[in-house]
């Protein structure tokens, strides 16, 4: 039988957003909402035990300890490593505790195929995966691939070259975009594009909000964007006054953001809310408006997850072309020109002026699309025939 052991940061959704809660500066989402569902995707058919190293920050997070915890949901098996506010007791430890909890999974199964997933751009998450590959010479491993460590901000040419390094020797690799798995896979190993995750949430309320709005959701620095948005929203204000558009994200300079705002109250902030309350704010908006400038980097190594999540809503979406996504939403997404002021102003001006039928059926079809291609079910589609990939050829290798 395949089990499948997913190393990562992620915790479970309800966790999270109780943990999130103690911290004065939310940490970035985005590798929590991939990684979950990821998770989730997998346990449609698998038995997943997760190993977790919660982030954590001493002067962010008001919790003095985070002690060990183990919970079982919907075929996942959470188990939350205690981590030490120690940084060095916290690099040998954790490692120690992962190799322990692999080790009493395998003890105590009846000739299973082990598989390990794991994220490749998490610094400590790499470190002890390091640790496990020297550990355990039968599990078969799989580096799940969301972005390039270039890409990731206040990071060091040894960072890069340290997680590259030990990320490369793995038996397969999931990446969302090719270029990602040339950098990953030096090796040429077996591997899967697949470009994301999306889900339709039941739990999200309907009676939205009696205004027309505009929503942006994800992070509110000046490089992806969000200023040049709201002063194309400031001028749609001057045209079209009775319109609004909602902000909320992480990581920005609140003081400048509400600065910007200020004499705008057609443009209103909501700092960071939970992912539940952000779909909620996605399905009852106009638009959905993801602004991340174009650039040749990004292009290649990361998907504007946003966009794809947009998707999904029953919102249409507005976004700066995806070379990548572009091809699964020709029509169906609103491709601006670029993240220049007036390009952003002539999209939201678009969907102003559009039938308001052309705009749901628009919609529509993008979340269906959506569906198609990157539900949880589509996805865990492509990793059971990936997986019989990999265990053909990893027997291939033992008979070798």
């Amino acid at each position: 039988m395949k089990k499948i052991i997913y190393l990562t940061t992620a915790m479970d959704n309800d966790d999270y957003a109780e943990y999130i809660k103690h911290w004065s500066i939310k940490p970035n989402p985005s590798n929590q909402n991939f990684h979950n569902k990821m998770i989730r995707s997998l346990a449609l058919t698998y038995h997943v035990d997760v190993i977790s190293v919660r982030p954590y920050s001493r002067k962010l997070c008001d919790l003095k300890k985070l002690p060990k915890q183990e919970k079982i949901t919907n075929n996942i098996t959470w188990h939350y490593l205690a981590i030490n506010k120690n940084p060095f007791i916290k690099l040998v430890s954790t490692k120690n505790k992962a190799i322990n909890i692999i080790n009493k999974l395998i003890n105590k199964s009846n000739n299973d195929e082990y598989y390990l997933f794991t994220d490749t751009i998490n610094l400590g998450i790499v470190h002890i995966l390091k640790h496990i590959i020297k550990t355990f010479k039968n599990i078969i491993y799989i580096g799940v691939v969301s972005d390039s460590p270039s890409n990731i901000s206040n990071t060091s040419r040894s960072y890069t070259k340290y997680i590259l390094n030990n990320t490369s020797s793995l038996d397969g690799y999931i990446a969302l975009t090719r270029e990602l798995n040339d950098l990953y896979n030096q090796n040429k190993k077996p591997y899967l594009i697949n470009e994301g995750v999306v889900e339709i949430n039941e739990n999200i309320k309907k009676d939205y909000l009696p205004i027309k709005y505009f929503f942006f959701a994800g992070a509110l620095l000046p490089r992806y964007g969000i200023y040049e948005l709201i002063e194309a929203f400031k001028k749609i204000l001057k045209k079209y006054p009775n319109y609004y558009l909602l902000i909320c994200g992480h990581h920005g300079d609140e003081n400048y953001l509400n600065e910007q705002i200020k004499d705008f109250d057609n443009i209103r902030y909501l700092k960071t809310i939970p992912y539940l309350d952000v779909l909620y704010y996605e399905n009852g908006a106009i638009a959905n408006i993801n602004p991340r400038p174009f650039s040749e980097d990004l292009d290649r190594f990361s998907i504007p997850s946003k966009t794809l999540e947009y998707a999904c809503s029953d919102a249409l979406t507005i976004s700066v072309k995806n070379s990548k996504l572009i091809k699964y939403f020709p029509q169906e997404i609103l491709w601006t020109k670029s993240a220049k002021v007036d390009d952003l102003y002539e999209a939201i001006e678009k969907v102003i002026t559009n039938e308001e039928s052309l705009n749901k059926e628009l919609a529509k079809k993008a979340k269906q699309i959506a569906l198609d291609n990157f539900s949880k079910e589509s996805v865990n589609k492509k990793i059971s025939n990936f997986l019989e990939i990999l265990t053909n050829e990893h027997k291939d290798k033992c008979h070798n």
